[in-house]
């Protein structure tokens, strides 16, 4: 059993004249960071955009991932896409808005029991719930790949 609250540490640096700076967490990732290229920064740098995207797709992997083997769901590969658009509200300031994320189930054999699985996802997945930005799930299982 998981013993809440947990925290998560990051640390940032960056010098005046650079366009990208430094990302370190806790957990052992270190990258250099630049705004989107949209913005005046690099393409070759992943941005906080980047990140807000992949932590939306792969929060559902790993619940998924979870779920699945707490139930017992036989399957072979788990494919998890999504784009997440950044706009303006309402007041005019950018925020991501929306988030389309499609999950590939492959190899399964109870598509009952996937379907339970996706459903549990879609309610426990805690970066889905804990942000605003509105996440459309669209889950297709598929016995082979």
């Amino acid at each position: 059993m998981v013993d809440y609250p947990l925290n998560f540490k990051a640390e940032s640096q960056a010098e005046k004249e650079e366009k990208k700076w430094r990302l370190k967490t806790d957990e052992g990732l270190k990258t250099e960071m630049s705004t989107p290229e949209k913005f005046g920064g690099s393409s070759t740098n992943p941005s906080p955009e980047d990140l807000f995207n992949a932590s939306l797709n792969t929060c559902i992997l790993a619940t998924f991932k979870i779920t699945a083997e707490r139930k017992n769901l036989e399957y072979e590969t788990l494919e998890v896409n999504s784009d997440t658009s950044l706009a303006r509200n309402d007041d005019g300031r950018p925020v991501m808005r929306e988030s389309d994320i499609e999950v590939g189930v492959f190899g399964i054999t109870d598509r009952e029991l996937a379907l339970e699985v996706a459903e549990i996802c879609e309610r426990n997945c805690f970066i889905h719930n804990s942000v605003k930005t509105e996440i459309k799930m669209n889950f297709k299982f598929n016995p082979n790949k």
